[in-house]
């Protein structure tokens, strides 16, 4: 692993550890056993290094590759699969090579929001990736309509807006209530929006 990685990951660990990003720079010269020049080499004051960090651990992990979804089945199971497969994108964790563990995104995003909601990239990493979700999800509720899946009775807009309320609810649920079975509350909520919207 290259300096610039290393520090990266150690005072996203520091941060997690100490539960804020007021951390000094003598801190993060202890965790990584570097000098304050070897830091200052790869960044040039403690706000790049935050920034760094957003861009690594919030803006790239936000990222979907909506190619890795794999679909099959009914427009209900598809549906449903993409939205799981989006909900366990974010719940899995990031992995934190040189601590040799993964850290769970919640724990990411509650420590770093405050920070990352203001960081330009952040909020447009965010947007996008929000209007990518509906942009896929609208193609398969289409898809649903011709196959006499999905009722006409709705426009596909707002059945998007509903699958996707409830999917930002559920995330929601999870960064609050981190113990209890966000999988079983997404079911029963799924199965909810579902029989509003498949064609009887």
């Amino acid at each position: 692993m290259n300096t610039k990685d290393l520090i990266l990951e150690k005072t996203l660990k520091l941060i997690l550890e100490k539960g804020t990003i007021d951390i000094s720079i003598s801190e993060i010269r202890n965790c990584t056993g570097l000098t304050t020049g070897g830091i200052y080499y790869h960044f040039s004051d403690k706000s790049d290094l935050f920034e760094a960090i957003l861009q690594k651990y919030i803006v790239d992990y936000i990222k979907i590759d909506f190619d890795q979804i794999n679909l099959e089945g009914s427009s209900k199971e598809r549906i449903h699969d993409a939205l799981c497969y989006v909900l366990h994108h974010f719940i899995n964790g990031v992995e934190i090579e040189s601590i040799d563990e993964k850290i769970n995104y919640r724990d990411v995003v509650l420590l770093l929001t405050g920070t990352g909601y203001a960081d330009d990239d952040t909020n447009i990493m965010i947007s996008q990736t929000g209007n990518d979700v509906r942009t896929f999800l609208s193609d398969l509720v289409e898809e649903g309509k011709r196959q006499n899946e999905i009722s006409e009775d709705f426009p596909t807009k707002n059945i998007v807006e509903s699958l996707y309320i409830m999917y930002m609810g559920i995330q929601y649920f999870w960064l609050l209530s981190p113990d209890e079975s966000f999988d079983q509350i997404f079911e029963k909520s799924f199965d909810m929006t579902w029989h509003a919207i498949e064609c009887h």
